[in-house]
This record gives structure tokens, sequence and C-alpha cells, in this order.
């Protein structure tokens, strides 16, 4: 009776190990665009992957799934309120970094940060952008340099701002000489 027992134990297991190794043609074969969300897809039309816009982080709209198998999130919507004006930029207070204003992926804008490195440690601003610089000063001008200033009214000269700094120093011309000369580095304001 035991060896009809492990006989019939042998040829259980046997009948199993055949079963499995039998091909009965069913695979899973991941691909964009079978309507199944398979990994390393977002979405798969018109399956989601039960997201929505919200789950986004938008305040509401219509998800979309694009043929690439990604959100598509242009129909979603956001009531944000934008706290920078995109395309400004300003110094981080530290003088090591700076921020720029971009407009993020809900449409709302923010500040990123980028750190200055070496050889560029310093954040400065000059013509109204921020950017990193290897001096702690912008390179505005050079000290002692003179000119009158674009719409031709004032004479400016280049010194130092208490830091040390070089920036132009204004000195409008009186309104009856309201034109700015400079000839051989010396000012003179004339009537038109």
């Amino acid at each position: 009776m035991r060896k009809t027992m492990i006989l019939m134990t042998f040829l259980v297991l046997g009948a199993l190990s055949t079963a499995c190794e039998e091909d009965d043609g069913w695979h899973f074969n991941p691909v964009c665009g079978n309507g199944a969300v398979d990994e390393g897809e977002e979405c798969d039309a018109p399956s989601l992957g039960g997201k929505t816009c919200a789950h986004l982080g938008f305040t509401g709209g219509m998800l979309g799934c694009t043929l690439a198998c990604t959100y598509n999130t242009s129909e979603c919507t956001s009531d944000c309120t934008d706290i920078c004006t995109e395309g400004l930029s300003r110094c981080q207070s530290t003088g090591d970094a700076f921020e720029s204003c971009v407009v993020a992926w809900n449409g709302c804008t923010l500040w990123i940060t980028t750190a200055c490195e070496a050889p560029t440690p310093f954040c400065v601003t000059l013509d109204g952008e921020s950017l990193c610089n290897e001096d702690a000063c912008a390179p505005v001008c050079t000290i002692g340099a003179r000119r009158c200033n674009e719409d031709g009214t004032t004479r400016q000269i280049c010194q130092a701002d208490v830091d040390g700094c070089p920036e132009w120093d204004s000195s409008p011309c009186p309104e009856e000489l309201p034109v700015c000369e400079l000839v051989e580095d010396v000012f003179s304001c004339n009537a038109m």
C-alpha cells in the first residue's frame, strides 16, 4: 500500500509539472494602445487608471490620454493664484542662489531656485536679470566711467556703492538745459 501511495504521488506531481510546461497561448504582452494601463504607462485610452485632473493637482476639467500613453492635461483647469510674473528673476538674500519665475505643469507660476556654484558662486542682478557671477559685484560699470543716460537728459558717473560694488550715480540736467553731452570725459548740459 505504501508503494502504491508513493507511486500515485509521483504520478500526480508529474502530471502537474507537465501541465505547467504546456503553452496555452495566453501571455501578458503590455502594449500602448491595448486599452489597459500596463507597467510604464500612465494611461491607455480609454483607461486613465482611475485618475482625474484633481488627482494631478488641478481643480477640475477633463483628463485625457495621449497616443504615447501619458496624461494629457490640456483640458484640466486650475484656479491658481500666480505668485510671480513669468520671466522675472531675483537673487536670494543669501547671495548664493537665484529664483526664476516659471509656469508650472498646472499652469500656475512659481519660483524655482538655482544654486550658484564655483566658478560663479555669487548671485548678482545685471540689467534686471539675476544670474550667477564669479564676483559678488555685478559688472554694471567700471568705476570712474562717465556717460549720458539713454534718453540724453542725465549725467552718470560710475561709483562704488556702500558694498564697494560699481553703480551708476545720476545727476539730471536742469530743465532749461535738458540735453546731456559728454566730450572728452567732460559733461555739459545744453539747450535743445
